[in-house]
């Protein structure tokens, strides 16, 4: 596990995007989970935050896949 210090203008997904090579697949949403509270912020985090950046799950729920619609057949 790794703790993150933020800098100014600093935003979750682009540290996780630092941290685990992406930011999707829910990571972002998993990393919230471990630091209660932070979503408080907002999307811009304010200086001197620590985030808490544990090593990343072998596998997250993958989002849910959406039907494609055709208006057209």
């Amino acid at each position: 596990m790794s703790t993150y210090v933020t800098k100014i203008f600093d935003r979750l997904d682009r540290v996780c995007f630092a941290r685990y090579g992406n930011s999707s697949n829910g990571i972002v949403e998993w990393v919230i989970e471990q630091n209660p509270g932070i979503e408080l912020y907002g999307i811009v985090l304010p200086l001197g935050i620590t985030i808490n950046l544990p090593d990343a799950p072998k596998k997250l729920d993958a989002p849910p896949v959406l039907k494609q619609v055709f208006l057209w057949n």
